[in-house]
């Protein structure tokens, strides 16, 4: 404890309360602040911690009476993750005081679940503190009574409140999927121009980045700290077993007939065992399993973290490269944060098979990413707006400098502003500059991936005069219905990234690379 200090943590929780100003949580003080916490514990005030903590905390806003207020009533609806932080945390006191007694007791089965439940319930309801200190939940707290009877499937903050409270949540997909239908119920029941229907825009897009950030977390922590020692452990088993048939087999057949599958397993691992300690090789397994999860999520219908992927791509990119950067390096660079056994780039259809070449007969979809073992096939449809375009607008003289602090200016500015900024480009099709709005570039861009779509729903053309995919890369096959799923991207210098979904198509076929 600081010698200043009238008890442990005592500045800490001083500073958080400065640095919050008019949003304080007692619970995101905590969260924020476990080793504090735990730090404080005696046995003396062990069985009293939360309001130990809790006078205390109300004593540094005792000053501003609404706080006071907010923060009693946050504790209220905080009960049951509060009464699951400090089972924990005196939970792992104790297991620290007496590890040789702890250690021997079992898990039984029912204990097991209820830290498994206690553990979902806990990621849920952090989940909901951040969405509420990120933004206004206030008009999805609780329908009133009208309301829950127009809704076929009513679903609001509260109730998803109350299944916490009572264990209700097997899995964090039950809860997620409750959270989406309330979002769901708010675009069907409200009128598109409706302040509603934008405030449920919103809020569902401030949960979809804590959500991808949370569960990408979680994912990724759980990959780190066992996935490639058990990646490790079964191809040494594999080799192993591999080496032993092979001795067998070498004695009947040349060696140029062998299989040099355990070679390639055996070299695997003296790479993972010879470079586990390489910052460089680190990076890389690091970058490879965020683009993996980028991908996953991706073929589960989030575009989240591959968007985040994305900006840190091209803001590695020089300041110079602003001047040339385009629709086909940008298609590039999203071809290489994509796996390479499930992207298809430009990927060939026959739009309308009464036309002839060149008047509309083909057209190109530029990534079509086969789903593996995700949700939906995904198309994607990128739009590049050029900084130079824009800026041409503004000043006749520029340089790298001033494209640099435009794209700074547009990574912030109000979206609607932005939208209806024009920009020239060169147009082939009429050999001349044309202008046009960045709305409207998303606009066409919309409408071209939703035919696309359409066309790839078809599978192949049945003849010459008719529609489909026209590509030896894919395999197509007969299937039970299924949804494809698109996306359109727009890409505005190096800082500002739009995305659009565009609505679901059902096909009737699937689709693997070849």
């Amino acid at each position: 404890m600081n010698s200043s200090e009238e008890y442990p943590g005592q500045n800490i929780l001083i500073s958080y309360l400065k640095k919050q100003n008019k949003q304080p949580s007692f619970y995101g003080f905590l969260i924020s602040h476990r080793d504090v916490i735990f730090d404080s514990i005696t046995t003396t005030n062990l069985k009293d911690l939360n309001n130990f903590w809790f006078s205390r905390f109300l004593l540094g806003v005792e000053n501003f009476p609404d706080l006071k207020t907010k923060i009693i009533k946050e504790q209220l609806r905080y009960a049951k993750p509060l009464e699951i932080f400090w089972k924990e945390i005196i939970k792992k006191y104790k297991e620290n005081l007496e590890p040789t007694i702890t250690d021997k007791i079992p898990n039984t089965k029912d204990s097991s679940n209820t830290a498994d439940i206690n553990l979902i319930t806990n990621f849920c309801y952090n989940i909901l503190h951040e969405l509420e200190s990120k933004s206004n939940i206030n008009s999805f707290y609780k329908l009133t009574e009208k309301t829950n009877k127009i809704i076929k499937d009513p679903m609001d903050i509260f109730t998803i409140s109350l299944k916490l409270d009572n264990d209700e949540y097997t899995n964090i997909k039950e809860f997620e999927k409750d959270m989406q239908l309330i979002f769901h119920n708010c675009y069907i029941y409200n009128d598109t121009d409706s302040k509603l229907y934008h405030l449920g825009k919103e809020v569902e897009s401030v949960f979809i980045e804590i959500w991808a950030e949370k569960t990408q977390k979680k994912v990724l922590k759980r990959m780190q700290n066992n996935d490639i020692d058990l990646l490790t452990n079964k191809t040494k088993v594999l080799a192993e077993k591999n080496i032993n048939q092979q001795k067998v087999e070498l004695k009947r057949v040349h060696d140029d007939d062998v299989d040099l599958s355990t070679d390639h397993v055996a070299k695997q691992i003296r790479i993972l065992e010879q470079n586990k300690d390489d910052l460089v090789f680190k990076n890389v397994i690091n970058n490879a399993l965020y683009a993996t999860l980028a991908y996953k999520n991706l073929v589960a219908g989030n575009i989240i973290p591959f968007i985040k992927n994305l900006k840190t791509s091209l803001l590695s990119r020089s300041q110079m490269s602003l001047y040339s950067m385009n629709e086909p390096v940008l298609q590039a660079i999203v071809e290489g944060l994509l796996p390479q056994k499930y992207r298809i780039p430009e990927l060939s259809l026959v739009m309308d098979g009464k036309k002839q070449k060149g008047s509309g007969r083909f057209g190109y979809l530029d990534i079509f990413l086969v789903k593996g073992a995700g949700d939906y096939n995904i198309s994607l449809e990128l739009k590049y707006v050029s900084l130079v375009g824009l800026i041409k607008k503004q000043k006749d003289e520029y340089g790298a400098n001033d494209l640099e602090d435009l794209d700074k200016t547009l990574e912030k500015e109000n979206e609607e502003l932005l939208m209806n900024r024009p920009y020239s480009f060169w147009s082939k099709e009429h050999n001349k500059m044309n202008q046009i709005t960045i709305s409207e570039t998303l606009e066409k861009g919309i409408n071209q991936l939703r035919s696309y779509m359409n066309i790839i729903a078809k599978g192949k053309p049945t003849d010459y005069y008719s529609s489909g995919i026209f590509d030896r890369r894919v395999k197509i096959t007969k299937s039970n219905p299924n949804e494809l799923k698109g996306f359109v991207i727009l890409v505005i210098g190096f800082r500002r990234i739009l995305w659009r979904p565009v609505g679901e198509v059902t096909s009737n076929y699937s689709y693997n690379k070849v």
